[in-house]
């Protein structure tokens, strides 16, 4: 390898500076750079230079087909890199090995920010018309009633109406597999004969298994992913196999064929388990120990969102409303979604990169007024320690409503910040004890966010690897 290819490599990114980790895998060297900005485009047509370039969130990756290694052995070799090429060696495998899920999902988020924020905006906005045409005493229903604001709403719910396509298409660009092939997956139960199919009319079985009567749960976020990244390996493996004549229609066939039904078949059954389940178990809960089942509730609420499991509150809370005239699990909901806020807000004041801050600072915004999917999955899966502290954050507030009895007196979807009139009784403190579990909620949250946060960059600048990661 000649120094002046290497002196390319280094133009094209920026400086050895802004080379922050260094790997080799599978024939091919990554440099992982600091800051896309600094990337020497012009290297590309002056010289003969191939690379793949992708930026994913914040991270820039340059990769170099390499298969002897003689580019990775010749940066890690050079003068420049002696007193790092070790660390940097080391940090890759480390970095390997912490793989998380969690992370990935985070990843698979990142690029679908700005629809999903500029859509959480619309509906905010609706959502406190709507509030605001329901307290008023003036006759608005015109209004509200009129396709005009109809519309404005499905703008507002459009995103997250596809965001099983959407969530389909950045995994398998983040895996290197077929878009479209994922696209067709994810929108799987938008097809029309499925949706009747899927109406709760009569039962439904797929090959001799139970399919439950829930399509919004078979394309919850985190089952499409999985599905995806199964997808991406069969297509590997049969890619592998497969004569060359037939690849281009053979793996897209195969992993429909097979990898769509075995998905049905493992998810039919277990959500009809669930359907069967788990509202008479929480019902029972609920009555018997409200305290613990305020608490649980608002601790696990947020993976019950990222499972799919939500959307079988909506039955308990309306038994409630019909036995009770309340509700003490939307309650919970509302601490759950307040601690993802505090803990999203925490990462933006830890954080060191403007991009990050901005995207944290929006998800504040949007989670405590009622769409906590950007905090959620953009901000807080990010970091381990950020999500258990959310999660810990919606059990201390649920604790204290599980304690002060705190109840809803109407169904809403999301609660928020923009719903707390809804918690208004007559005689009596309920409000007041609402607003104060969402401080307790939003202040543990935060609070445990940003110390563990402190923390670790502590840890990060003691460490010998601090300057490259």
């Amino acid at each position: 390898m000649h120094d002046t290819q290497i002196e390319d490599w280094l133009k094209l990114a920026g400086g050895k500076e802004n080379i922050k980790l260094v790997e080799h895998d599978k024939g091919t060297t990554t440099l992982v750079l600091k800051d896309s900005t600094q990337l020497n485009m012009s290297v590309l047509a002056s010289t003969d230079v191939v690379a793949d370039i992708r930026v994913t969130g914040e991270q820039c990756h340059l990769t170099i087909r390499d298969e002897s290694s003689l580019i990775y052995n010749a940066l890690l070799g050079m003068d420049a890199w002696d007193s790092t090429g070790t660390a940097l060696q080391k940090a890759g495998h480390a970095k390997k090995n912490r793989f998380s899920i969690l992370h990935f999902v985070s990843d698979v988020f990142r690029p679908l920010m700005p629809g999903i924020l500029g859509a959480a905006v619309i509906k905010i906005i609706i959502a406190i018309i709507a509030l605001m045409d329901t307290y008023s005493s003036a006759d608005s229903s015109a209004l509200m009633d009129s396709q005009t604001f109809t519309i404005f709403r499905i703008l507002g719910d459009g995103v997250f109406y596809v965001l099983p396509v959407l969530v389909a298409i950045s995994t398998a660009y983040r895996l290197k597999s077929n878009i479209y092939v994922a696209a067709s997956i994810g929108g799987l139960m938008f097809y029309p004969e499925m949706t009747m199919l899927m109406s709760g009319e009569k039962d439904v079985h797929f090959l001799g298994f139970p399919l439950v009567s829930q399509p919004a749960f078979y394309t919850t976020a985190i089952w499409v992913i999985l599905t995806i990244c199964a997808a991406s390996y069969l297509e590997r493996a049969v890619q592998r196999i497969s004569p060359k004549f037939s690849k281009g229609m053979f793996v897209p066939f195969l992993t429909l064929l097979i990898l769509v039904p075995l998905v049905l078949m493992i998810l039919g059954p277990v959500g009809t388990w669930i359907d069967e389940y788990l509202p008479e178990a929480l019902d029972s809960l609920v009555a018997n120990a409200p305290v613990v089942s305020v608490m649980l509730l608002g601790a696990v609420f947020s993976l019950m969102l990222i499972m799919g499991l939500h959307y079988w509150m909506l039955a308990i809370i309306i038994n409630d409303m019909v036995m009770n005239g309340s509700s003490m699990v939307i309650p919970a909901m509302l601490v759950a979604i307040v601690g993802q806020a505090g803990a999203a807000l925490a990462n933006a004041l830890r954080s060191k990169e403007s991009a990050s801050r901005r995207v944290a600072f929006w998800a504040t915004g949007t989670a405590l007024l009622g769409v906590v999917e950007p905090a959620l999955y953009a901000v807080n899966m990010r970091k381990r320690s950020s999500f258990y502290a959310a999660l810990l954050g919606g059990a201390a507030g649920g604790l204290y409503y599980g304690l002060l009895s705190v109840k809803a007196f109407a169904i809403v979807g999301n609660p928020s910040l923009v719903s707390l009139p809804l918690f208004i009784e007559g005689g009596s403190l309920n409000l007041l004890h609402t607003c104060i579990g969402v401080v307790i909620a939003f202040g543990v949250s935060g609070g445990l966010t940003y110390w563990m946060a402190g923390k670790g960059q502590k840890s990060g600048q003691a460490s010998p690897n601090a300057s490259i990661e």
